[in-house]
């Protein structure tokens, strides 16, 4: 019990020292690489970056991070012989390692959490900054659009001669309810806004169909239709266009509006696979790196080890790079192409541990 505490703390500790130390090396890089636009910004705008920042790139290097750290407190306690004392003592490998295993379990839970509570906001505000504050240009992600129909998920049928996603106001607008199929309202207004909770027109015609084919017809200045419809602006126009400021439930909504307009929602829909799969990256590399170093083998070094651990990641992030392109391209399925690299890495990574289990 005692060495199992020892190694769990030893491992957490030395992972700690490794990440905070990965972060800082990826934001001096960063800052000097962008080091001409800094000048010309203020203090403030620098630090709302990096903070807004920071949630990302410890999701980043947090699978190279935990590789480093495994090769060097599990191999390094490997070479003292303090494992094989323990083997030696009766445990087997799998009880022994145990407490490094549950470690990398719990921290690709907490970057599962981090995926999808932190980053899609946190992302969205440093991409505000940098797209909109400091380059000085308008944001690509927010749109305004002519001249099109939407087609609502409780089956009602949108006509805007123009909206704006930005103040949320659209103009010349034709709105049709239906029930079953069958159109039971129509809404003709000259402008369009929305008020924090629901839609209301201004200076229309509101019609309403019976089942007796009769019709009714009025006027009116101002008109709340919040009970008429489930749409949300964000349906409308997403200010979120990338998949990297929505979480899961954004992106599966985002699908759902691709597809009722006919558009391809393969690259969505890979993404929303990969929210899932991706931080599976931080237990693989672990897996991986445990099976190089939980050993002590003559005439190997920790450096042989880093360098085949380093190749065997940096490989193993060009197959996930590769499966997701050709998900989001349709050559593999959705699914297959967020999880391919990890099925193949997750294989090979479990062949090599239960291998040099038996050795």
């Amino acid at each position: 019990m005692r060495f199992s505490f020892y190694l769990f703390w030893n491992f957490l500790k030395s992972f700690a020292l490794i990440l905070i130390g990965s972060v800082l090396v990826f934001v001096i890089i960063d800052f000097v690489g962008n080091i001409k636009m800094w000048l010309l910004r203020g203090m403030g705008q620098v630090a709302e970056y990096y903070l807004n920042y920071l949630p990302y790139i410890v999701y980043l290097v947090s699978p190279v991070a935990i590789m480093l750290t495994a090769i060097a407190s599990v191999g390094a306690m490997a070479r003292h012989l303090e494992i094989s004392a323990m083997y030696g003592a009766g445990r087997s490998p799998f009880r022994v390692l145990l407490p490094v295993l549950a470690s990398g379990v719990a921290i690709t839970g907490l970057l599962l959490v981090i995926g999808e509570m932190l980053l899609p906001d946190a992302n969205y505000r440093r991409l505000e900054i940098t797209e909109t504050r400091i380059e000085q240009r308008k944001n690509p992600r927010i749109k305004e659009k002519h001249q099109f129909v939407y087609i609502g998920s409780d089956h009602s049928d949108w006509y805007f001669k123009y909206y704006n996603g930005i103040t949320k106001k659209g103009d010349r607008m034709s709105l049709v309810v239906q029930d079953n199929g069958k159109p039971i309202a129509r809404y003709d207004a000259k402008n369009i806004e929305w008020n924090d909770t629901s839609w209301v027109l201004f200076d229309g015609w509101a019609r309403y169909f019976s089942l007796d084919g009769n019709m009714s017809a009025y006027k009116f200045q101002k008109m709340d239709i919040g009970k008429q419809t489930s749409v949300l602006p964000e349906d409308i126009i997403n200010e979120r266009q990338s998949h990297e400021e929505m979480g899961i439930r954004q992106i599966s909504r985002r699908i759902e509006i691709l597809r009722r307009s006919g558009e391809d929602t393969k690259k969505m829909e890979t993404q929303m696979h990969f929210k899932y799969s991706g931080p599976m990256t931080a237990l693989v590399t672990l897996i991986i790196a445990l099976s190089l170093s939980h050993k002590y083998k003559r005439g190997g070094s920790l450096s042989q080890q880093f360098g085949v651990g380093i190749i065997l990641t940096f490989s193993y992030y060009i197959v996930i790079r590769v499966g997701v392109q050709m998900g989001e391209n349709g050559i593999l399925e959705p699914w297959l192409g967020a999880w391919i690299g990890h099925i193949i890495y997750g294989t090979v990574g479990l062949a090599m541990l239960l291998r040099s289990f038996r050795l």
